[in-house]
């Protein structure tokens, strides 16, 4: 039989259990800390963690330590605070910054006391500030905005050039460099679309700004690209020698590579690979699609039974939380920021819809209920008619 308590004291007992069965060798490692344990929302029991190990994986395999330990904790020992639908786990440095941040359904947690990490990582959302993660990131977007300028350069130069384009159009030093640098691999009298692959960051902005009327049109005001280009070489040669990138340099990371990608798409689609729409897209629908699956059928004369309703508006409303929450960690592509944005704002405004209703039912005021449920089939209607109307023809539905 489990063992109701206070909340403060549940969590200072869960901690304290963690640390003895760290000192008797049953969990470990020894020198990951669970620091405390915190109810978010009423609906999400997190943990926060120092780990032992810093890398992306090895934190997640101690996230994936203490999801066990909690789904264990307050299955076998200690009730579940009532109201709760998820598991977190929160990992930080020494330093305090946030390492990464996991939510599991319960469900999805009780894969970690099976043993089965990978029905555990495929069934959890993570957002993964590791300095391993960003570094891989930020190669990634570093590589798609060079490849997606040498294919502009490329096709731009031409058909204003013709097929000697780079002869005619690209600087001598440029050119010598990219020669010598292909040696071995291309051979004499390659195109220029060949040898437009051995040229570095800085070699393809003095290109573009050297054509300048030729790209004018895609990227706005030369002022702004030649700063994005210096800017962007910067954060280069740090993801370069595999230093450690700062969350506001993947903030500007992030930033350059909407405006110079989101740029080039507009007039070529290929530039941004199909599959990172894709990708996208069938995320977005699985999120759509599990959260409504997730929430619970309400009738009306259900409103008129707190005691009934309430569990059903904590599904509710913990459904919507980890929807929102997986959604903000779809990475999105050029082009559709705006399309992203305007679901998170539809989604965010069903989430208040529904906390309203859920206050006026607690208030017993029949009135106050009545007015919440109309706002709340408003905001539904709207979610419903965005996603209709726009998203699920993104998706192809």
């Amino acid at each position: 039989m489990t063992a109701k308590l206070p909340f403060p004291q549940l969590a200072k007992v869960a901690v304290e259990g963690f640390k003895l069965l760290q000192d008797s060798g049953q969990i470990g490692p020894s020198d990951l800390r669970l620091t405390k344990l915190d109810l978010v929302n009423d609906s999400a029991l997190v943990a926060s963690i120092i780990p032992s190990v810093f890398d992306s994986i090895g934190v997640k395999t101690e996230a994936c330590t203490v999801m066990g330990f909690m789904a264990s904790f307050f299955k076998e020992e200690f009730a579940l605070p009532s109201g709760v639908m998820c598991f977190g786990v929160r990992a930080f440095s020494d330093e305090g910054d946030e390492l990464m941040y996991v939510l599991s359904s319960l469900e999805a947690a009780q894969f970690c006391c099976e043993g089965k990490a990978i029905e555990w990582l495929t069934h959890s959302v993570f957002q993964d500030n590791t300095p391993e993660h960003k570094c891989t990131r930020a190669k990634l977007l570093v590589s798609r905005i060079e490849v997606g300028l040498r294919r502009l350069i490329s096709v731009r130069l031409e058909v204003r050039h013709g097929t000697n384009w780079w002869s005619a159009a690209v600087p001598r030093s440029i050119g010598n460099r990219a020669v010598e640098a292909s040696k071995g691999v291309l051979t004499t009298g390659s195109s220029g679309a060949e040898l437009i692959e051995y040229t570095y960051l800085l070699d393809l902005k003095e290109v573009i700004l050297r054509e300048w009327e030729q790209f004018r049109d895609i990227f706005g005001a030369c002022a702004r690209f030649e700063q994005a280009m210096k800017d962007l070489n910067s954060i280069r040669r740090y993801e370069a020698h595999n230093r450690p990138l700062s969350d506001s340099q993947i903030k500007q990371l992030e930033d350059l590579y909407s405006y110079l990608a989101g740029a080039m798409t507009r007039v070529d689609s290929e530039t941004v690979p199909s599959f990172l729409i894709e990708n996208w897209r069938q995320r977005l629908a699985t999120i759509v699609q599990e959260t409504s699956a997730r929430i619970p059928e309400m009738m009306e004369t259900d409103r008129r039974n707190p005691q009934l309703v309430r569990p059903k508006f904590d599904q509710y409303v913990a459904a919507l939380e980890e929807g929102l929450t997986r959604i903000k960690t779809v990475v999105v592509p050029p082009g559709k920021q705006e399309l992203h944005s305007q679901l998170e704002r539809e989604w965010a405004e069903l989430w208040n819809a529904v906390r309203r209703m859920q206050q006026a039912v607690d208030s017993g005021n029949s009135i106050e209920v009545a007015a919440a449920a109309v706002l709340h089939e408003q905001a539904l209607g709207r979610l419903r008619h965005f996603t209709a109307t726009y998203l699920m023809s993104e998706l192809g539905h």
